[in-house]
């Protein structure tokens, strides 16, 4: 697969019935068992957790008390994430540009990721880890049921 990150959408078309919904059952918030591994597979693709990774050992390194580094070590991960999700999401072989909204999206999660974490966000007084943990919850549950991929 040369995209790795590219988020497709399933086949178009009549969706099929899941049994329990037949029979008049409730087959779940997200429907079919196919329809939870959709999910899931795009909130994975979303969270650029090699450059979280990156963040951290190079954030290591890097005093807490130093907000210009800190945020200097920010935008090199940020051009991390375009890098490598433009890079994960073009697909050269069928002539696809890389997605956009894809981009921006794992751009968010990269800092919403920070700012729980802490970063330079702590540093300038401005972190609070109850907000972060919101921003994470409310990300992992709303972004993969509202972006469902490129209209490919």
């Amino acid at each position: 697969m040369s995209a790795p990150f590219r988020i497709v959408r399933p086949h178009t078309g009549v969706k099929a019935v899941a049994v329990d919904e037949v029979r008049g059952g409730a087959a779940g918030v997200l429907g079919t068992q196919e329809d939870f591994k959709f999910y899931l597979d795009r909130l994975l693709k979303m969270i650029p957790a090699e450059v979280i990774g990156f963040y951290l050992v190079g954030s290591g390194f890097i005093s807490q008390d130093d907000p210009i580094m800190l945020i200097i070590w920010t935008a090199v991960c940020l051009l991390g994430v375009v890098a490598v999700r433009a890079f994960g999401t073009a697909d050269p072989e069928k002539h696809k540009s890389p997605d956009w909204v894809h981009i921006w999206i794992s751009l968010a999660a990269f800092l919403i990721w920070i700012y729980t974490l802490g970063g330079f966000f702590k540093a300038l007084n401005v972190h609070n880890p109850k907000y972060g943990s919101l921003m994470v919850l409310a990300f992992t549950f709303f972004v993969p049921l509202l972006y469902l991929g490129p209209k490919d």
